[in-house]
């Protein structure tokens, strides 16, 4: 008889992703490993070779594995004998049967390399200023941002691009942007890459092209463009043009003739986030629809689905005659997955000891009608018959994330200690509509509506104790939790973590608020503050009944600090009940991304608070 999950469950599963196919058929690709008793994770690369056979390079923060073009050798970046206070990172190399070499070493950190031909590396890395304070005492800036999320302070260390001689280790130095670079591919020697021109709109990029030995030259300018892919000698991209601000979808975009040719405009009308190599002659895309992920080619103008099934695909990469993906299923974690025309095969088993052990609950899908929109949601139900169900409410983050068909550990958790939960995706989500998606201007309106109108199904079908109610979400789920307390004393315990509390603060403080914030409420505090108040929670906690626990990590440049604490603050000075909980480490992504002790306290104090709050015994012996 299998078991229910524990925390500790939780903090073992392994991630995997970052896969590359050789043109030699061989699959590398990275596993984040927890140590629980180092309380870290280890960063691996992982080769499964064509003849079957297995290589384990066990290094420390290895990441960002990349075949040469003739597939003899692996280059990846990697932190090994670093000093844990030192920043940067360094290239390495190794062949199969040999050890990894390093070949160049980078003071503040390489975040990207790609081959340009079988000797030279290109890499994209950070490079101080003039003047830039080099202890690390201070920084100055006239721009923002002063710091971004998971990276620190930035200021002064803009992204250039370097080549690199794998053989000799020297390194030139190939662009000087003023606002550095952001994107990049390599097309037969040369390069193309993206900037931008002015700091405040940092998602308006122009594409340069790099000739071999030349200098740049300006391609376009004017749109968003993300990914960059040479694909059999063509340059596709990502992008869009901004029609609904940072809102709108991803387009597939071909560079003909020095312009952009939209491929998808007129036939999907959802949100692509990537694109790789040729499968079957056609280039391999992913977007998300209605909680599930699509892989799909672009053929001769249209859409040809492979992959369209109750599944979450987090990367993937084209080889020869394959796909191979990453991916979770609602009931089963990530695993590393083979396409072929003949079927599909599961490459790794990392995870699958949690399937083998513990009893895992597949999710009931709903469609609700709302505010003159379909809505579709997910209940999770414990395997235990009772007259009545404690609920717990899960609000994505984004306000342009999705929620769905991908594993949901903590989910699982709650569920295994008798909870209903529920989850759905309001207007504002991905995987729908570009019009859908657009809810500038009006967070807290449509959203709110819809997902209490979700709610009200969710007690309709299934006998809910409403006085054993919690509503819990991060980041924009954060600020809906905030919201929600406002507006309603339906729950009778909220959980919120790394949220908005205050707009205004907001634009002055996060690593993206002064563009991210006009964009989504409509000009500056400066010149809309009326509405920057209408929309902060923390302005109208005189209306809250519910009691909350509110959790933050201290270095979330996302969502500062301030938000949580000036909603804590507004609570208590109303005296209202408000618990604070900040980690004193984490960054805006640190319930999955943070030391495994600091996860583990996370789940603690969240059963223990909710607990108490409902009456219940959820804590673990």
């Amino acid at each position: 008889m299998k078991r229910k999950i524990k925390v500790e469950d939780i903090l073992r599963l392994i991630r995997v992703g970052d896969i590359q196919v050789s043109p030699k058929g061989d699959i590398a690709y990275t596993t984040s490993i927890p140590d629980l008793d180092k309380n870290r994770y280890v960063g691996e690369i992982r080769v499964v070779w064509s003849d079957g056979t297995e290589t384990y390079y066990y290094g420390r923060d290895d990441s960002t594995p990349r075949w040469s073009p003739d597939g003899n050798r692996l280059a990846f970046i990697s932190r090994r004998y670093a000093d844990e206070k030192d920043r940067g990172s360094g290239i390495y190399i190794v062949g199969k049967g040999g050890e990894p070499r390093r070949v160049a070493w980078f003071k503040y950190g390489v975040s990207s390399i790609k081959w340009l031909d079988n000797r030279y590396l290109i890499a994209l890395a950070r490079e101080p200023v003039e003047g830039y304070d080099d202890d690390g005492d201070y920084v100055e800036t006239d721009e923002a941002p002063l710091w971004f999320d998971r990276e620190g302070f930035v200021a002064g260390l803009w992204e250039q691009l370097y080549r690199v001689d794998v053989e000799s280790g020297y390194i030139y130095k190939l662009t000087g942007e003023r606002y550095g670079v952001y994107s990049y591919e390599v097309m037969d020697r040369d390069i193309y890459y993206t900037t931008i021109e002015d700091w405040r709109y940092p998602y308006i990029n122009i594409l340069k092209y790099l000739k071999y030995g030349g200098e740049p030259k300006e391609i376009l300018s004017g749109m968003h463009i993300t990914v960059l892919r040479n694909i059999d000698g063509r340059l596709y991209f990502l992008g869009n043009k901004l029609e609904i601000g940072i809102s709108s979808h991803n387009r597939l975009y071909m560079l003909y003739n020095n312009a952009a040719e939209c491929l998808t405009c007129d036939i999907l009308d959802r949100d692509i986030i990537r694109v790789e190599g040729l499968y079957r002659g056609s280039p391999v895309i992913l977007y998300p629809d209605a909680g599930r992920s699509v892989l799909a080619l672009y053929s001769s103008g249209e859409i040809v689905k492979l992959l369209d099934d109750n599944l979450y695909i987090y990367s993937f990469d084209v080889g020869r005659d394959m796909i191979v993906y990453s991916a979770s299923y609602p009931d089963k974690p990530v695993e590393l997955y083979i396409y072929r025309e003949e079927g599909i095969e599961q490459l790794t088993h990392l995870n699958d000891w949690l399937t083998d052990e513990v009893e895992l609950y597949r999710p009931e899908h709903i469609r609700i009608s709302s505010m003159d929109e379909d809505i579709d949601g997910w209940i999770i139900k414990p395997n235990v018959e009772r007259d009545s169900y404690p609920l717990i409410l899960y609000i994505h983050g984004g306000p342009k994330g999705m929620y769905g068909y991908n594993f949901h550990p903590e989910m699982q958790l709650m569920a295994s200690k008798g909870f209903i939960v529920g989850y759905c995706n309001p207007h504002g989500s991905q995987g729908y509509t570009e019009e859908f998606a657009d809810i500038r201007g009006r967070y807290g309106e449509i959203d709110y509506r819809q997902i209490m109108d979700f709610v009200e199904e969710v007690c309709r079908l299934y006998p809910i104790d409403r006085e054993k109610t919690v509503v819990t979400g991060i980041s924009y789920g954060g600020y809906m939790t905030n919201w929600i307390v406002t507006k309603t004393d339906f729950f009778r315990a909220a959980v919120s973590e790394n949220g908005i509390s205050d707009w205004i603060a907001d634009y002055w403080a996060a690593d993206i608020g002064y563009w991210f914030d006009p964009d989504q409420i409509g000009g500056t505090p400066i010149e809309n503050l009326k509405e920057y108040i209408s929309k902060s929670p923390a302005y109208h906690v005189s209306n809250v009944k519910t009691p909350m626990l509110i959790i933050h990590s201290l270095n979330d440049y996302r969502c500062f600090i301030d938000q949580s604490l000036a909603m804590h603050i507004a609570l208590k000075s109303l005296k209202k009940e408000s618990k604070l909980v900040v980690f004193k480490k984490g960054s805006h992504g640190h319930s999955i991304l943070a030391e495994p002790r600091h996860r583990r306290k996370r789940y603690i104090l969240k059963l223990k608070w909710i607990g108490e709050k409902l009456n219940l015994k959820l804590e673990e012996e």
